[in-house]
């Protein structure tokens, strides 16, 4: 009872593909990226992704589940890339420039996902909230102990590691979802904000930014 008609009779070869539920994470994120959270629709996605609602039921149960698998799936990426940058060969502080680089890139690549998922959460969508709710657990916590050890090492001054964090990510990462979010809006400045955008975003002035940051913290 309750359950689409379309889950009742899907064709369980079809529903049990290995590629379905890849295809409809794919088109989820397609979804996301272009129209936000809220366009995900259990028929939209299985639309987009050429599959019937008994797959969709079959491999999520619900748009609920859906919503926070892809959240899962779309943020993955980014915690792997920070590990990997950690891990590699190197000192603590060419760890830690790396590791912030990457942030930005990964946020500057998916800004719009980011705007969305802000959005989303402030207009209650659950799965974006329980995300949201657990960034304490996520990649600052790598972040913290990246700045931690460049502290240990003595290139950069013993100030509080979240404060140094904040300092960082409010001037390299946090300018490219607001600016994005600001040009959505008709009272922008067109070309202010486009200016903004390009400074933002050029990886080369990123970079240089971070060397700025890096040298005022240091001892």
């Amino acid at each position: 009872p309750g359950m689409p008609r379309a889950a009742k009779t899907a064709n369980p070869r079809t529903a049990d593909a290995p590629d379905t539920r890849e295809r409809l994470l794919r088109a989820g994120l397609a979804l996301a990226s272009t129209r936000g959270l809220n366009a995900l629709t259990v028929r939209a996605v299985a639309a987009e992704a050429g599959a019937n609602l008994g797959s969709f039921v079959y491999h999520f149960g619900t748009r609920d589940a859906f919503v926070e698998a892809l959240v899962e799936r779309w943020y993955a990426p980014l915690m792997a890339g920070l590990q990997g940058a950690a891990a590699a060969p190197g000192d603590a502080m060419s760890h830690l420039r790396e590791a912030v680089l990457q942030l930005v890139d990964w946020v500057i690549a998916n800004r719009e996902f980011v705007g969305h998922l802000v959005l989303a959460a402030s207009a209650g969508e659950g799965a974006a909230r329980r995300f949201l709710s657990t960034m304490d657990r996520r990649h600052p916590v790598l972040l913290l102990q990246l700045i931690g050890q460049a502290q240990a090492s003595g290139h950069l001054r013993p100030e509080p590691p979240l404060h140094v964090m904040l300092f960082l990510m409010s001037t390299l990462a946090l300018p490219v979802p607001v600016l994005h979010l600001l040009s959505q809006q008709a009272f922008a400045p067109a070309a202010m904000l486009g200016q903004l955008q390009a400074y933002a975003t050029d990886r080369a002035l990123v970079a240089e930014r971070l060397g700025w940051a890096l040298r005022g913290l240091a001892p």
